[in-house]
C-alpha cells in the first residue's frame, strides 16, 4: 500500500516541508503565483505531492525551483530533494545514482575463493597499480572538459537571454544624403508566427491585447504551430526555452534560454521584426 511505501512517505514530506515554509512565512499561494506565474493549481498539487495534475517532471522542477527561490530556499537542493521525493513517479528519468539510493538493500553476494596462484604470475597479472589511477585521472580530466563546455555554451546562450525591442536613435537628415524609403508592409499587414517544438516545452501565449491565451498548454518534441497577430506576441511563461525554435515574418528569432530554462513575459512586435529583417 501507498502508506508502507517509503517514496512515497518521502514525497508526502517533501511537499509539507514546502507548504510548512511558505506558512511559516505568511506568504498565500496567491502570492507566489503572481509572482513567478506558475498555475496556482500546480503550486497546491506540488503541496499535496499530486503527480495526476503536475505536467511532465521536466516543468514540475522549474516550478519547484521557481517556488523555493521565492521563498528564500535553496532552490537547486530542493529541486534535487524533489528528484529524490519522486522516484517512485515512472515519468521521473533516474539516475544509475538515484536508483541505487531507492532501490532496497539486495543480498551482499560473497566472490568465490580461489586458490591462490603458484610460481611467478602471468605477466597481464604484474600490471602497475598505478596504472589504474593514470586512467581515473584521465577520466576525471574528460569529465571537467565536457562540463566546461557546457558552461561556456550556457554561458553564450544567456548573452542572448533577453530580447528587448527598442528603438534606435535617429540620425538627422543631411543634404547629401536622402532619406531611405520605408519599407513596405506586407501584403496581408499581419504578423506571422512560426512556431516549432524541438523539445516537450509548456507554453502560455496571447495574441495582440487578448486576455485569454491562444496557447496554454505543453507541447511535444515534434510539434508546430502557425499564428498571426496584428500588433504582438506576448509569451506569458516558456518552459524549457532551449527546446523552441520561433520565426517571425521569416525572421528566426535567436534562442531564449538553455534547456530547462524558464521564461517569463517575452514579447515581439512590428518594431521587432522591422529591426531584424535583413535590407534587401
Amino acid at each position: 500500500m501507498a502508506e508502507n511505501d517509503p517514496n512515497h512517505s518521502e514525497l508526502a514530506t517533501f511537499g509539507e516541508e514546502l507548504r510548512r515554509e511558505r506558512e511559516i512565512r505568511g506568504i498565500s499561494l496567491k502570492e507566489i503565483a503572481d509572482a513567478t506565474k506558475i498555475s496556482k493549481r500546480f503550486l497546491e498539487a506540488i503541496e499535496r505531492n499530486d503527480h495526476k495534475t503536475l505536467p511532465a517532471p521536466v516543468f514540475t522542477r522549474g516550478f519547484v525551483r521557481e517556488y523555493a527561490r521565492y521563498l528564500g530556499l535553496n532552490a537547486e537542493e530542493m529541486v534535487s530533494r524533489y528528484n529524490y521525493a519522486a522516484a517512485g513517479d515512472d515519468r521521473i528519468e533516474q539516475s544509475a545514482h538515484l536508483e541505487r539510493l531507492v532501490q532496497p538493500a539486495t543480498e551482499t553476494r560473497t566472490p568465490p575463493v580461489r586458490d591462490k596462484p603458484r610460481g611467478i604470475p602471468p605477466p597481464y597479472a604484474r600490471i602497475d597499480r598505478n596504472i589504474y589511477l593514470l586512467i581515473a585521472i584521465a577520466v576525471a580530466l574528460a569529465g571537467v572538459t565536457w562540463w566546461a563546455l557546457r558552461f561556456k555554451r550556457e554561458a553564450r546562450a544567456e548573452a542572448v537571454d533577453t530580447v528587448h525591442t527598442t528603438s534606435a536613435p535617429a540620425k538627422p537628415p543631411t543634404a547629401a544624403t536622402p532619406k531611405p524609403a520605408p519599407k513596405p508592409a506586407a501584403a496581408d499587414n499581419l504578423l506571422h508566427l512560426t512556431l516549432t517544438a524541438n523539445e516537450n516545452a509548456w507554453i502560455k501565449l496571447k495574441v495582440d491585447g487578448d486576455d485569454h491565451f491562444t496557447i496554454n498548454d505543453e507541447l511535444k518534441a515534434g510539434d508546430h504551430r502557425t499564428l498571426d497577430a496584428h500588433d504582438r506576441f506576448f509569451f506569458d511563461t516558456i518552459g524549457n526555452a532551449g527546446g523552441i525554435a520561433l520565426t517571425i515574418n521569416g525572421v528566426p528569432v535567436p534562442p531564449l534560454g538553455g534547456s530547462g530554462k524558464v521564461r517569463h513575459d517575452v514579447a515581439f512586435d512590428r518594431q521587432w521584426v522591422t529591426e531584424h529583417q535583413t535590407t534587401p
